[in-house]
């Protein structure tokens, strides 16, 4: 059990429902990692041409910009306005994307029946309460169509990447227990480990699974601290200073000459097709 001192002092279910409110939108968006292009290829299916894609617990869209740069037409929805926005003003700037961006929940998806090819969730199936999710995933995709989930994280075998991952707390992996019911907690050796599957509950549905290597270059240790701030475990612990002048210490540790830091990261990727 968690000592008191290392709980949240914001309920899961908030944290769940509000992520745009705990954190900065611009500066996740400018800081979160990408999905790499092969990454967002397999997570629809490895399609031929454009699709119909949702984008569920978009966030600020930073898989759907990558999807729509593949040219599919998609559909970010996320109960969050504060990160939508940031969405919305990419838009703005690329009038010449097929995105539209929705509120909504993963819960209740505001789509009819059958009206996608696929539907890709990054960094937040542990969020979701996977049955009620999955039930509407069900509902919206067309026969045949594609579930794709992906986390990118930390990756284990570089020991600095490692213990920041264990800083990071497992969030934006899970952890998250919203209800009874919610998406149990995985953590980066979850993901890696071949046996180990998301709770997905979607009948008849045949899964596959694919790794894909994700480093990201960070300008400067500023820069690696203040990702660090924008996962939720962080910005609301009690701890929060001294967890974050330890995430400084590891990136200095690992600055190159020019003052930025690669950081080393994998992009588990976990596919679900339909009948």
């Amino acid at each position: 059990m968690e000592p008191p001192e290392d709980r949240p002092e914001a309920d899961d279910e908030a944290r769940r429902t509000s992520f745009g409110t705990l954190v900065d939108a611009e500066r996740y968006d400018r800081l979160r990692p990408d999905h790499p292009d092969e990454a967002v290829d397999w997570l629809t299916g490895e399609p031929d041409g454009p699709l119909d894609v949702l984008d569920l617990a978009a966030g600020t869209g930073k898989v759907s910009r990558a999807l729509a740069r593949r040219g599919h037409r998609v559909v970010a929805v996320d109960p969050s306005d504060g990160m939508l926005a940031v969405l919305r003003h990419w838009l703005v700037e690329s009038p010449r994307a097929q995105v539209r961006a929705v509120a909504g929940t993963a819960e209740q998806v505001p789509l009819p029946d059958s009206s996608v090819d696929a539907v890709v969730v990054g960094q937040a199936w542990h969020w979701l309460r996977p049955a009620a999710a999955a039930a509407e995933v069900a509902r919206v995709l067309r026969p045949g169509g594609v579930l794709g989930l992906s986390w990118v994280v930390r990756d284990l075998r570089v020991g600095w990447a490692a213990e920041l991952e264990a800083l990071f707390g497992g969030e934006g992996l899970g952890g998250a227990t919203g209800a009874d019911e919610a998406a149990q907690g995985a953590s980066a050796r979850d993901l890696a480990d071949a046996q180990w599957w998301p709770r997905v509950p979607l009948r008849g549905a045949v899964r596959e699974r694919a790794a894909f290597p994700a480093a990201q270059r960070l300008a400067s240790v500023d820069d690696v601290v203040a990702l660090a701030s924008t996962y939720s475990g962080l910005a609301v612990s009690r701890r929060r200073e001294g967890l974050l002048q330890r995430v400084r210490e590891l990136a200095a540790s690992a600055a190159r000459p020019d003052g930025s830091v690669l950081l080393p990261q994998v992009c588990h990727c976990f596919r679900y097709r339909l009948p």
